[in-house]
């Protein structure tokens, strides 16, 4: 027993002494044996660390960066389609209309029925309120409002209005005497991402008519699209909508709508950039390379209030959904996004509607769904990673095995030296392209959005930089060296 002790006493110290001064010739020799499951293990375990742990933020900071990038450089400008701008519009009140009309703020219910009134006559496919009425205030004009909801009525157009959320006082949502009418009433809560709409909810609170059991309230958006648009049911509730905004403004707003840029001119809303000089703003001039008017064609208030027969309201209008909202500064009910820079709520409502049109009920997600089951970007950016990192194994195996104690004589040291370098490149642009085609097919086949997988890149390129530096064939070595049996 005392024998055992003190072998085992001398083979702790064997290990003990290996590890304070390995042998770099016999660590050399090991690394070469370095398996399959080993490197595979330790580049995965790295790649779940910055994926699940976002050290620093970084993994946040690339996920938001690049979805804006991706809006301004390729979806908004060049993938992204029109069937959407070409099924809305937005009738909006700002403080332009209220000059104009002379009119203070803000209106009675007589004025909005009015403005109702007139969209009407046009012939919408829908029209949305994106305004609280949730005051009890004493108002002579009220019945002209209940009288226009049940014209909307009688004419089979659907209209629906925005309930309050999280009131201060308990007040009802929308005002008793408008909800008697029966109007549907819908959550106009915004998610925003550090303050940029990048996203929009799904579900929502049920503010008018209860949903069949089981089924969850559904947020505007979602609602007007699956009461207008029910050839396109939307099969996954689950996670938010990942915002794709649009940059190909309506070309009826470079008609009449001017935008004052960072030098105070008024320009138009029609801005053509080309391709190279999009690319150089997007990453070093953001700003000038973001258009601040609205994608969606807005539709003039004063027309509509004095009666206006300009032939444009009629295609701006006719069978279309319009958002009727708000753009005062003293409401505050304004969202910065990451084309346009400050906009009124309304055109987020309105862009999260065009998205489910383009995308046919389709939209991108945080989110994928398979077999049912829902996987947050997480473990779905683990799992495509996952086939990136095998095969970035398997051929820096195949590059060790045959580069082992190989040096053609044939060549100089500069020739070996630039040919290191290209293979260098090459290896990086390799692991770039294979998370680049994994995260594609995320996108096109499960509708998981760049923002959610663009991470996976930059972690591919890193575990490239780690396989050409040895770091898991040195782990081999020095373990193998340090835990093997004293000779």
């Amino acid at each position: 027993m005392t024998e055992q002790r003190v072998q085992a006493r001398r083979r702790v110290g064997h290990v003990i002494e290996r590890a304070r001064r390995p042998d770099r010739d016999q660590m050399t020799a090991q690394r070469r044996r370095v398996p399959l499951w080993f490197v595979f293990l330790v580049l995965l375990g790295i790649a779940v660390l910055q994926i699940q742990q976002n050290p620093f933020g970084f993994g946040d900071l690339i996920q938001r960066h690049a979805q804006d990038i991706s809006n301004l450089l390729v979806t908004g400008p060049y993938f992204y389609g029109t069937a959407g701008r070409n099924a809305i519009s937005a009738a909006v009140i700002d403080e332009e209309t209220l000059q104009t009309l002379k009119m203070p703020w803000p209106w009675d219910y007589g004025a909005h029925a009015r403005v109702l009134d007139a969209l009407l006559d046009y012939h919408p496919k829908a029209v949305v309120v994106d305004f609280l009425f949730v005051d009890s205030r004493p108002d002579p004009t009220l019945p002209q409002l209940i009288e226009e909801i049940h014209r909307y009525q009688r004419a089979r157009v659907p209209l629906y209005f925005e309930g309050g959320v999280g009131l201060p006082y308990g007040e009802a949502a929308l005002r008793p005497e408008l909800a008697a009418t029966g109007v549907p009433v819908l959550d106009p809560s915004l998610p925003v991402y550090g303050g940029i709409a990048r996203q929009y909810n799904f579900t929502g609170e049920c503010l008018g008519a209860p949903r069949p059991k089981g089924e969850p309230c559904l947020s505007l958006a979602l609602q007007v699209f699956e009461d207008l648009y029910p050839q396109f049911p939307v099969s996954s509730l689950h996670g938010k909508m990942e915002l794709v905004w649009g940059t190909r403004v309506a070309p009826e707003n470079a008609k009449w709508i001017t935008a004052t840029d960072r030098s105070g001119i008024r320009r138009s809303c029609q801005v053509d950039i080309g391709p190279l000089r999009r690319i150089y703003l997007a990453f070093f001039d953001t700003a000038a390379v973001r258009n601040p008017c609205p994608y969606n064609a807005q539709i003039p208030v004063v027309s509509l209030m004095e009666g206006s027969e300009d032939p444009d309201l009629v295609a701006l209008a006719g069978n279309r959904v319009i958002f009727y909202g708000g753009a005062l500064q003293g409401a505050q009910d304004q969202t910065y996004t990451p084309v346009n820079g400050l906009l009124p709520s309304v055109f987020v409502h309105a862009m999260a509607l065009d998205n489910l049109i383009t995308y046919q009920g389709k939209p991108k997600q945080n989110v994928i769904t398979v077999r049912g089951r829902a996987l947050e970007s997480n473990p779905a950016q683990i799992l495509a990673i996952m086939p990136v990192i095998l095969v970035l194994s398997l051929l820096h195996l195949r590059r060790l095995r045959v580069s082992a104690g190989r040096r053609n004589p044939g060549r100089s040291v500069t020739t070996e030296y630039m040919i290191g370098r290209a293979i260098t490149h090459l290896w990086h642009w390799l692991a770039v392209g294979l998370a680049l085609g994994v995260g594609l097919l995320l996108t096109l086949a499960l509708g998981l959005s760049v923002a959610n997988w663009v991470e996976i890149v930059f972690i591919s390129a890193a575990l490239a930089a780690l396989l050409l530096v040895g770091l898991p064939d040195a782990i081999w070595g020095y373990l193998s060296h340090v835990v093997r049996e004293a000779e």
